[in-house]
């Protein structure tokens, strides 16, 4: 919600309205040409030919990391997260550092996986950004309740932590004890997630 998926197309746009000779909506437009823009973004199935979200997402890593070169633009958004947390972070690591250290190509790569943005923080060809946030109170009372507001801008560093409660609370997911669902199969009851 923060903006990063409109900012990693916008910059796709950019750079094609640029090579076409087009205005780009920046002050300045500084770059070198790019062969190819290479994207993994988004999340789509064909349930019909028996393709999951993340068979597809696989599918178009496995086509960019086979034809990009170090003269290409790509695009990753949060890729790994079609599968377990293991898989889905150890697939992202390899294909991060394949692309930074092998190809050596423009990359964008969004995650949600804190540990890949500590662990590649020093890293010489690497910048970490993420899109701000802040907490404003709820009211003049100071209470400890807080809104969430996105500020749409790209700021240095790591981002500092996850705000993925605080978007289900806004999604109007209930709290505490209000949120009770009936597993399968023993039609058991599941407790609220917070």
């Amino acid at each position: 919600m923060g903006g990063k998926s409109t900012l990693l197309r916008s910059t796709c746009l950019a750079v094609i309205l640029a090579q076409l000779g087009c205005y780009v909506p920046g002050e300045m437009c500084v770059l070198s040409l790019v062969d190819t823009v290479f994207t993994r973004l988004g999340a789509t199935d064909r349930i019909m030919t028996g393709e999951s979200t993340f068979f597809i997402e696989c599918t178009e890593t496995a086509s960019i990391l086979h034809h990009a070169t170090q003269d290409s633009l790509v695009i990753l958004d949060e890729l790994g997260r079609g599968t377990s947390t293991f898989d889905g972070y150890a697939i992202a690591y390899a294909v991060f550092r394949h692309l930074i250290e092998k190809v050596n190509c423009r990359l964008l790569f969004a995650t949600h996986y804190h540990p890949l943005t500590k662990e590649f923080a020093s890293h010489p060809h690497v910048l970490v950004q993420h899109m701000a946030c802040y907490f404003k109170p709820k009211s003049e009372s100071f209470s400890q309740n807080e809104d969430l507001v996105f500020l749409y801008q790209l700021t240095s560093g790591a981002c500092p932590e996850s705000y993925g409660l605080q978007v289900a609370t806004m999604a109007g997911i209930p709290e505490g004890g209000q949120c009770r669902f009936k597993g399968w199969p023993n039609n058991e009851e599941i407790n609220s997630w917070r």
